[in-house]
């Protein structure tokens, strides 16, 4: 039984010291930036607002990314839907041109509204703005879109 115990203790032990010597974010790169996407996953709204786009072209959800600073086109993706209604999804797409500071953390921000949405791009840590904010009308994806999505890519800077 104290083996056991002993064992236990030991495991836990080792287990949560190794989860606390973890970094929770990563140190920016010099002359980078860093950029998070907005998720909302919990309750019956799922929200998703992310880059579409990396090395000019589309891609879906990525985990926080660091880019090298200075001024960017970026192409954002905004899905809301409900998660016990089918075919609720309704997708809308902005454009935006912002010059993004070394060594800051950004984030993508929305407001919903019916069936509009506001996006912009903000600091992590003070919350300020640093971009327009762009409303479009939030509408059932197109069934084929690949093409146009891959243009709008190959327009922007990432």
């Amino acid at each position: 039984m104290k083996k056991l115990t002993l064992i236990l203790t030991g495991f836990f032990s080792f287990i949560l010291s190794g989860c606390s010597l973890l970094p929770i974010k990563a140190q920016i790169k010099e002359e980078h930036f860093r950029f998070e996407n907005f998720k909302r996953d919990k309750g019956r709204q799922l929200e998703y607002v992310h880059l579409m786009c990396f090395k000019n072209k589309p891609i879906t959800w990525t985990q926080p990314k660091q880019y090298i600073a200075g001024e960017h086109k970026l192409w954002v993706k905004a899905r809301v839907f409900r998660r016990d209604i089918p075919n609720s999804k309704r997708e809308a797409f902005a454009h935006f041109k912002v010059n993004f500071e070394a060594g800051k953390s950004y984030m993508l921000n929305r407001k919903i509204d019916e069936d509009n949405i506001s996006i912009w791009i903000q600091e992590v840590d003070t919350g300020i703005g640093v971009s327009d904010i762009v409303v479009v009308d939030l509408k059932t994806p197109l069934i084929e879109e690949y093409n146009l999505r891959k243009q709008q890519c190959e327009s922007g800077t990432i």
